[in-house]
């Protein structure tokens, strides 16, 4: 063939070939990491509802998880775990923890809000990071557990105890925990249950706030006294609304449930405290 009757290559044509290319590649990745992330998130729930169905029961006594406060302050009473007052605490579910602690004896509890529809076990590790990504059973996933500060004593005698989970956006974990502060019907019922082997504990949240990643929502006291009864009066005067909790007292007992926001730098908890007559 003569040098004439060749047909030179357009350098646009090529570029346009190779950005085409380049994009259906782009876009095939990002349909695999949908697909997987999809897939991870529906491998978590499955795993959890199996956990709930099997070691979990439900009592019908709905009335307990939202009624009248037992001790109207909000002050805890100093005799955690006492008979009498386990007796009068009757939550809407029962865990056999028997049963769970053989799937797995980092179990240290379980956490119910029953107006958000949260039901977890509550894991603690040797440290923070073992069940950030893994679940009850586990198994890596993404999801992770709800865990126990692991520096904080896992019978929730601590004056501030703290609890982590992700914020999923397909709504699992604590992915519904912001809930509370942007739609006012989750707040009608503004007590949760941590139920262990002992004893069952209900809470009444106090205050929800944003904060910083080390804020001082996040202080462990080695003791009580009135430094932390002044730090709890502190935390309820950041809550962005009055859940109408009175005054705390040097034995109060606070859980701090904490989880991401959309900034890597702040976290959204909810803190309460123990409810105890």
């Amino acid at each position: 063939m003569s040098k004439r009757g060749r047909k030179k290559k357009n350098p646009g044509n090529v570029l346009l070939t190779i950005g085409i290319l380049a994009c259906l590649a782009v876009m095939a990745y990002a349909g695999y990491r949908l697909i997987t992330t999809l897939y991870a998130y529906r491998q978590g729930e499955k795993e959890y509802s199996r956990i709930a169905d099997a070691y979990t029961t439900d009592t019908g006594d709905h009335a307990a998880a939202g009624g009248e406060s037992l001790s109207g302050s909000g002050a805890y009473s100093g005799e955690s775990g006492s008979s009498e007052a386990d007796a009068a605490l009757k939550p809407p579910i029962q865990v056999d923890f028997d049963a769970l602690k053989k799937v797995n004896g980092d179990v240290v509890g379980w956490l119910y809000i029953p107006s958000l529809d949260i039901s977890y076990p509550v894991m603690q590790g040797e440290d923070d990071d073992y069940y950030l990504h893994r679940t009850t059973e586990r198994t890596y996933n993404f999801s992770g557990s709800i865990f126990m500060e692991a520096k904080n004593s896992g019978d929730f005698t601590d004056p501030n105890t703290i609890i982590y989970g992700h914020n999923m956006k397909n709504g699992s974990m604590f992915g519904t925990l912001s809930h509370l502060l942007t739609k006012e019907k989750y707040r009608e019922d503004s007590t949760f249950w941590i139920l262990t082997p002992e004893k069952n504990l209900r809470y009444r949240m106090f205050s929800l706030h944003e904060t910083d990643a080390v804020g001082s929502a996040y202080t462990l006291f080695e003791g009580t006294g009135q430094a932390f009864a002044d730090w709890a009066d502190q935390m309820k005067s950041q809550s962005a609304v009055d859940l109408g909790v009175q005054n705390f007292s040097e034995g109060s007992r606070i859980v701090t449930l904490s989880t991401c926001t959309a900034d890597s730098a702040s976290r959204f908890v909810v803190q309460a405290v123990l409810d105890q007559g």
